[in-house]
Formats: C-alpha cells, structure tokens, sequence
C-alpha cells in the first residue's frame, strides 16, 4: 500500500509539472489586422456639354482658274505632298500667245504715234513763239499729244492684261500641304470657277463646333476641351478661336479646337466642352474592377472586402467618376 502511494504521488506531481510547462509555452492569440482602404471623396468637376463638330485642316483651297482652256499637264496625284509655288496644273496658252503678240503690236504702233505726236507738239510750240502758227494749231498739237498717250496706255494696259492671263495657264500650291481632291486630266477643257484640284495644309487641324451664343460666352482661347472623334481618335486639345458673333442662318457660334495633325479632315468629332462646375465622386482608375460589361469596385467594412458592381462616367486624369453606387466616405480596397 505504501508503495502504491507513492507512485500515485509521484503521477500526480509528473502530471501536475506537465500541465505547468505547457500553460507557460502557449504562444498569445493574434489580432486580425483590417485591409487597407482608402476613402471616397466628392470632388470638384467641370461641368461639360456635349458639342458636335468637323474636323478641318488650318488651310484649304480649291484650285481653279480664270481661263477657258485645255488641261495641257498634271504633274500630282491625289495624296501627293506639295510646297508652296509647286506647278499644279499647266493649261494650253495657245490663245493667249497670239493675243500677246497683237498687244505687243498695238504697243509699238502706239508708242511711235505718241513719240510722232510729242515731235509734232514741241515744233508747234517754238513756232508759236516765233508767231509763226496760231494759238489753235498749238493747241490741237498738244491735243493730238495727248490723245497719242492715252492710246499708248491703253494698249500697255492691254499687254499687260495678256501677260496676267498667262500667268493663269500655270497653277501653283499656295501653301505646303497635300493634294486631297482632283477633278481633271490632261485634255480636259477649263473653265473659269470650275474646281481643278483641292489642297489642304499640313500641321494641326481644327475640329470647327457650332456652340450656342449663350455657352459660347465663357469660352476663352487655351481652354481645354475633350474631343473624341467618330474614328476612334481622342485629344485632349485646347480651344484655338472663338468667333465674335453668332452665323444669323445658324444661330450659332463657330469655336475651333485644336487637335493633333494625323487626325483626318472631314471626320465629324464631338467635344466636351467646359461650362461651370459641380461636386462628383472619383476613385482612382485602377481600383475599379471590370467583368466584361460590368464594373465594380472592392468595398471594405470593418474587417470584410466585398464587391459591389457600380457605374461609372467618364475619366479625370488619372482618377475615374462614379455615377452611382457609391457614396462619399465609403471605404474602398485601392
């Protein structure tokens, strides 16, 4: 019996130091650490209007003439890049050939009648100063002086007339830039007015908005307006020139922005143009989550993230606007 004691003793005294050395080797309980979050906030934005609008380049010309004539030469082919004083089109200058050579007749018969004439007006002269001849002869001598000069101008005026319409035969660029349209061919007859070729400048272009009078008024030149163009294209450009009045048939006002110069002419293009401001919610771009059409965001509470799909509007920066969904003061995963 005294021997059982003493190992139930020596049991529980082993048990008891077990249960010592495992209460001191238990390690703490941890705290769960809270996701990190960053929160919603209103900010100040620009309030827009949508304005419709063409893209055009700075400079363009339709190129015609004033003479009825042939197309004797076009040297460009549509899309061709050309520079200032560059041969278009050359036209046939037969006509205006012969017509020189009459007008440069004409002037030398005249400038012989002229010089006749002033010989005939100064031997007048002396010999009315030698009362050789009247008064009346002299007169009629000056006369005929007078008459010959006006002849002589009359035909210089006519040559010159000539060599203007041969300065019309050959058509040259008015500026650097690109052939955009061509409607003749060598052979095809010319007629006064009548489009020949089309050229527009190189460098930035202008999308041209037709804006009502009264959102038109707060515009000023280097604001920056959003243009999104039905081709895809997108700039952020800034307004180039506003007009002083509204167009009485439209009854709008012409405002171009300035956009980059790969854009195409005649494209239409819609801008975003600025007009007060108003408070709206963003969060940044990249916390937004996107599913195919769906976008969302990540929503801390406490220690729980979950996702609520929102909607959202158009980008600022680096930072993206939410129409609804989500509130000021809200906590979101960045």
């Amino acid at each position: 019996m005294k021997t059982l004691s003493m190992l139930t003793a020596a049991a529980v005294s082993v048990a008891a130091a077990a249960c010592g050395t495992s209460t001191a080797e238990q390690p703490a309980q941890e705290t769960a650490t809270p996701p990190p979050s960053l929160t919603v906030t209103a900010d100040t934005l620009a309030t827009t209007f949508a304005a419709e609008g063409t893209v055009r380049a700075r400079h363009r010309a339709e190129i015609s003439t004033r003479l009825m004539a042939r197309v004797t030469e076009v040297p460009v082919e549509l899309g061709a890049r050309v520079r200032a004083g560059q041969t278009l089109v050359r036209l046939g200058v037969d006509d205006v050939a012969a017509n020189r050579a009459k007008a440069e007749a004409a002037v030398t018969v005249a400038t012989a009648a002229r010089d006749e004439a002033a010989r005939m007006a100064a031997r007048m002269d002396t010999l009315h100063a030698e009362d050789v001849v009247s008064r009346v002869q002299r007169d009629q001598a000056r006369l005929g002086l007078t008459q010959a000069e006006s002849q002589l101008a009359v035909a210089e005026a006519t040559l010159q007339e000539v060599e203007t319409a041969a300065g019309y035969a050959r058509i040259v660029a008015p500026f650097d830039g690109i052939v955009v349209g061509r409607s003749v061919d060598p052979g095809d007859l010319a007629a006064p007015g009548m489009p020949l070729l089309t050229v527009e400048s190189t460098g930035s272009r202008d999308v041209v908005l037709a804006v009502a009078p009264e959102l038109a008024a707060g515009l000023r030149e280097g604001t920056r307006v959003e243009v999104v163009a039905r081709d895809g294209h997108r700039a952020d450009g800034s307004i180039r020139a506003v007009a002083g009045g509204a167009d009485p048939m439209t009854r709008t006002v012409e405002v171009h922005v300035e956009v980059p110069a790969d854009w195409a002419t005649g494209v239409s293009a819609t801008a975003l143009v600025p007009w007060g401001t108003r408070l709206a919610v963003t969060i940044p771009a990249d916390a937004v989550v996107r599913r195919g059409q769906l976008t969302g965001v990540h929503v801390v509470t406490g220690d729980a993230v979950a996702l609520r799909w929102i909607r959202v509007g158009r980008s600022v920066g680096d930072r993206v606007e939410v129409l609804s969904g989500l509130v000021a003061g809200e906590q979101i995963a960045p």
